[in-house]
């Protein structure tokens, strides 16, 4: 029977060789199987290693490459066939696949799914060429600010966006929502209001649901805070009428007291009941003190009524307390619920208009698809030829798109098929991208009736021995701590935290003892704060590293926040002069020429911003020019003698040129190939602004902002540069590094933000009128209808942030130091703090102090002054050459290009009369040039009605691109002021004549209509004055010509007609 097999594959153990082995192994034994293998990994760079691994070891086995043998031997294991036999089947699969490379799937999951998708683009009503839309936070953007833009004064999300502004403005925050509604916006895009938000978006049709929803939980808190107020009001109604205040009672205002006035002030929560609640209730004595003279009545007093007041208000308490806290979650976000049903609808409005389709919705409409049918249907259109399904990274799988896979892989496997899965619970690190590791884990024995085979890959081969061993040490007594005090809470083991982190243990293949360990705690002392005696403390570790033979590129620093990188790269630059590697460094923003092009297209927009023409001129003149002046100079001085002339003298043509062509001319202008290392960034950048201008146009402002917005961030690979790398956790998954360091050590266990949203189903009435709400993330939670959705949510959070700290860990391969803060409650530094110990203990010292555990000592482990180390650093090696032999695993030489902006002498142009402009191609060498400059100034001249239409006709002339250079224009110039010179001529032109320019006169002629075209006609006082204009030499047949005008008129009914023949280049008028 076909099975679905399992890999847990832990860090540096394999995963990619098993993934290759397994797709190599279904090639030999068929080696047309790769039409029916569909591998799916998550990113672009993952599905190229995959592709370039599987073909180059084909192509090694067939080739007996050395680099190979390691798969030959495993598939020889695992077949049984003989190396020969391998060999071949080999050779004839890689054939096959490069003839029909189509056909080879490795893809992402969105490329595949958006296949599928366009294959049943009918089915799903959509049209065949629609665009795929990969960037969601331009939609959304672009949604919020119509949605902004078509607010009346009657509409009603007016309403729900004032009662929001009213809403922050009483908490004093920002009135300009703008920015909160785009970030908010972005839970359309979370699977948790995907899945369950339809009910919600079909209810929130009808204006006043959520007005409704308010007024009933409002009602219900007001019930509930009166009802608890009156316990108040009874015992102080209690004590008054016996002439006693609460500060007669035993501990005064801090005793009893203090509780009902809790009650009163609307505080509800569990640690209210207090060590003094329970021994009032336990025993009146408990209520007064024995010194005190009304004794004898206070003990009275409470068995008479006051116990029974306490009894009762406790009675309630916690009911209420648990109705109070769920009113006031579920009200926190209902304006900004509002808005997102109107977002919602404003983003698919958009899609239809624009013929757009989002990527993140694939998953979701797939998942509707195939929820709702017939599933054999979709495999029908997709083809149905798919039997293995291999899928690496499974632990960043979402639910839905493990909805629509697991139906692929029952298919493959209900067709004798077996199916192959890879992931690591401990690496999903992608929640917020809908990633959810509990899929992984919860993959037990069985897929509907079919089994799963579960392998562990336990050998690590990245890292060395002492690295190994202090992993294995410290994620075992992390995940033991968390479980503990979890169990202290719940009375039960986190069974599912057990079981993510059960396949931790990892063993080493070397018998050597190496790698080196080091954890610091640190803490602000009056000089320096933490981060800096963090920075400080990073810097000297550097310097000590370089010092014990570790080389700059060696060296890699981990953070869990992009916002901590320019801090950490600032201070090596200016305080220590090391060059730091990150993205931060590569975006391309960082580049002094792109932002010299933008400062440019920012004053070319708005001649009034004086910041980005200052920015220029400083860039140009000590960049470029190399000249050194200071920003005084530059700023008190008029900032256009420090520009190109050129530039500012022709500011209206370059707003008028297209963008591309645009930004070269400024490359050239600034001359900005005299910047060095720009060339890599500049061919990025033109790569996007072509990508850019298919779909937008040259409009400057819009692209403006889309470089602010979303171009400015966009990184280039940053190749071998020599320097520290600096990554965020995030990013370097999948990597390895020599030596690791890690700073700032101490991110919260739980939730980094306080806003942190979570989509829960309100479970009872009043609560369930609504079918999902979002809910702050808080303790107050756990004391609410939501106790379930706080717990899971808090699970979550801790495998999300111990994942992290795996995925960091795990990177280094000879050295790994850390630093944290000392005594941070509640972050990674407790849980280090309380792991540690147990792993200096584990590591052989069982002597360290329960009472002092920062003490612990060991030959070659130090646990002590708030510092764990092991091991001794391992220096940088010399890199091994290895001379590869497999034509596909051979890089290419890396060759130097430089950019460079030629002129070219060849223009097009489209002139807006093209019929005319075409017919009239000027070739200076061909026989008709002569007609062709007639016909220019004949049009020219038609177009003149007084002298005041001259330029206009000829600026006319030049934007059509009939005039189509200067030496053109000054000769064109030159005719019109010479035939204007005439005293006759001004006359005609004096705009004192009725004018009928280029009119066609109908006439019919043997039946047949015949239409002649004057080139000038003017009525004056009865007179009337026919004139054609030539641009040549004399000829008797134009008087022909000039008389048949004159008939017509005449036959027309005008009388006092005279014509005349203009030669105008023979400064000539002839009267007919």
């Amino acid at each position: 029977m076909s099975e679905l097999l399992v890999y847990k594959a832990s860090a540096g153990s394999g995963k990619t060789f098993t993934l290759a082995v397994e797709y190599i192994k279904l090639l030999i034994l068929n080696p047309r199987a790769y039409r029916q293998i569909l591998a799916v990994t998550f990113t672009n760079k993952a599905t190229a290693e995959m592709k370039e691994r599987i073909l180059s070891q084909l192509y090694g086995i067939q080739t007996g490459d050395k680099g190979s043998e390691a798969y030959l031997n495993r598939i020889k294991e695992e077949t049984g066939k003989t190396e020969q036999e391998i060999r071949e089947a080999a050779s004839i699969a890689l054939g096959y696949m490069l003839h029909d490379y189509s056909r080879f799937r490795v893809e992402t999951i969105d490329s595949f799914f958006q296949s599928v998708m366009r294959n049943l683009a009918r089915e799903l009503e959509l049209s065949p060429n629609l665009n795929i839309e990969l960037n969601n936070t331009e939609v959304l953007s672009e949604a919020v600010d119509s949605m902004i833009e078509k607010l009346g004064p009657i509409s009603p999300v007016l309403a729900w966006l004032l009662d929001y502004i009213n809403e922050r403005i009483a908490d004093d925050k920002r009135w300009n929502v703008s920015d909160e509604v785009k970030n908010f916006g972005r839970n359309i895009f979370d699977e948790g209001y995907i899945e369950k938000g339809e009910g919600l978006r079909h209810r929130l049709r009808n204006p006043d649901t959520i007005k409704e929803y308010r007024k009933q939980l409002k009602a219900l808190e007001t019930e509930i805070l009166e009802q608890m107020k009156g316990f108040y009001d009874q015992f102080e109604g209690e004590l008054d009428g016996h002439a006693l205040t609460a500060d007669d009672l035993k501990n005064g205002s801090r005793g009893i007291g203090s509780y009902f006035r809790k009650l009163n002030n609307g505080i509800l929560g569990n640690d209210v009941r207090n060590v003094t609640v329970e021994k009032c209730l336990e025993d009146a004595k408990n209520w007064a003190t024995k010194t005190s003279p009304r004794y004898a009545d206070i003990i009275a007093l409470a068995n008479s009524s006051l116990m029974q007041i306490l009894e009762d208000a406790e009675k309630l308490r916690s009911k209420n307390n648990l109705l109070l806290n769920s009113c006031r979650l579920s009200l926190q976000h209902l304006n900004k619920v509002q808005l997102l049903a109107n977002i919602d609808e404003e983003v698919r409005e958009l899609n239809r208009e624009n013929n757009r389709f989002l990527l993140s919705d694939t998953n979701a409409l797939l998942h509707q698809l195939v929820k709702d049918g017939d599933s054999s249907f979709v495999f029908e259109k997709i083809g149905t030829n798919i039997r293995n399904v291999m899928i690496d990274e499974f632990q960043d799988t979402s639910r839905m798109q493990w909805g629509n896979f697991k139906l692929l892989l029952l298919e493959g496997l209900s067709q004798g098929a077996d199916s192959l899965i890879v992931g690591d619970v401990k690496q999903s690190i992608y929640r917020w991208r809908n990633g959810d590791w509990g899929i992984l884990n919860g993959l037990n024995d069985h897929i509907d009736h079919f089994p799963i085979r579960v392998k562990t890959l336990a050998t690590n081969r990245r890292s060395e021995t002492n690295i190994i061993r202090f992993n294995n040490h410290i994620f075992t007594a992390a995940t033991d701590y968390l479980n503990g005090v979890y169990k202290k809470q719940l009375n039960k083991d986190c069974q599912d935290l057990q079981k993510a982190y059960a396949d931790v243990v990892q063993e080493s293949p070397l018998n050597t003892q190496k790698g080196y360990v080091k954890a610091s705690f640190l803490e602000p002392d009056e000089e320096h704060d933490y981060t800096e005696q963090t920075l400080i403390s990073l810097g000297e570790e550097v310097e000590h590293l370089l010092a014990s033979g570790i080389h700059l590129n060696d060296i890699t620093i981990l953070v869990r926040k992009n916002k901590s990188i320019p801090r950490i790269a600032d201070y090596f630059d200016k305080e220590l002069h090391y060059k730091i590697v990150s993205d931060e460094a590569f975006r391309l923003d960082a580049s002094l020429a792109i932002c010299m092009m933008l400062d440019a297209l920012r004053y070319l927009s708005d001649e009034n911003n004086k910041i980005a023409r200052a920015q220029l001129a400083i860039a140009y003149q000590n960049e470029v020019l190399q000249k050194g002046l200071d920003w005084n100079t530059l700023l008190l001085l008029p900032t256009e003698s420090y520009l190109p002339t050129t530039f500012l003298d022709k500011i209206k043509e370059f707003r008028l040129m297209p963008l591309y062509e645009l930004l070269e001319e400024l490359f050239s202008l600034f001359e900005m190939n005299r910047i060095k290392e720009q060339d890599a960034y500049l061919f990025a950048f033109f790569d996007a602004v072509t990508n850019y201008l298919q779909n937008n146009s040259s409009e400057l402002d819009g692209f403006i902002r889309y470089w602010d917005e979303t171009l400015c961030s966009k990184t280039i690979p940053s190749g071998e540069i020599e320097g520290i790398r600096i990554f965020s956790i995030h990013k370097s998954k999948g990597l390895e590094f020599h030596t690791v360091l890690l700073p700032f050590c101490d991110w919260k266990l739980e939730n980094e933000t306080n806003n942190q949203l979570v989509w829960c189903a309100p479970q009872g009435a009043p609560f369930n009128a609504l079918d999902i709400l979002p809910i702050n993330y808080s303790t107050q939670m756990a004391e609410s209808i939501y106790g379930n959705d706080y717990l899971h949510e808090r699970l979550q959070l801790w495998v999300d942030n111990l994942n992290l700290l795996y995925v960091a860990f795990t990177r280094a391969g000879k050295n790994l130091i850390l630093w944290s803060r000392k005594g941070q409650k509640g972050t990674m530094s407790e849980l280090l703090a309380n792991a540690l110990p147990h792993v200096a203990a584990q590591e052989g010292n069982e002597n360290w102090d329960e009472e002092e555990p920062w003490v612990a000592l060991k030959e070659g482990i130090e646990w002590e002054e708030d510092c764990y180390e092991q091991g001794e650093l391992c220096p940088s090696e010399k890199e091994k050459v290895k001379a590869s032999t497999n034509k596909l695993t051979q890089k290419a030489e890396k060759l130097p290009i430089q950019m460079e902006s030629m002129r070219h002498d060849i223009e097009f142009r489209q002139s807006n009369r093209s019929a005319d402009f075409i017919q009239g191609i000027e070739e200076e060498d061909s026989d008709d040039r002569f007609i062709n400059r007639g016909r220019m100034l004949h049009t020219l001249f038609s177009a003149i009605e007084t002298a005041n239409d001259i330029d206009p006709a000829i600026e006319r002339l030049i934007f059509e691109g009939v005039i189509r250079d200067q030496e053109k224009e000054n000769t064109v110039r030159e005719v019109v002021q010479k035939a204007f010179s005439s005293p006759e001529i001004q006359n005609w032109y004096s705009g004192e004549w009725t004018l009928f320019n280029e009119c066609a006169i109908i006439y019919k002629e043997k039946g047949i209509l015949q239409t002649r075209r004057p080139d000038r006609v003017m009525m004056k006082d009865g007179q009337v004055v026919v004139v054609d204009f030539k641009f040549g030499k004399e000829n008797p047949k134009y008087n022909k010509q000039v008389k048949g005008y004159m008939q017509l008129l005449t036959k027309m009914g005008y009388k006092n007609i005279t014509g005349y023949l203009w030669y105008v280049d023979e400064e000539k008028i002839e009267k007919v």
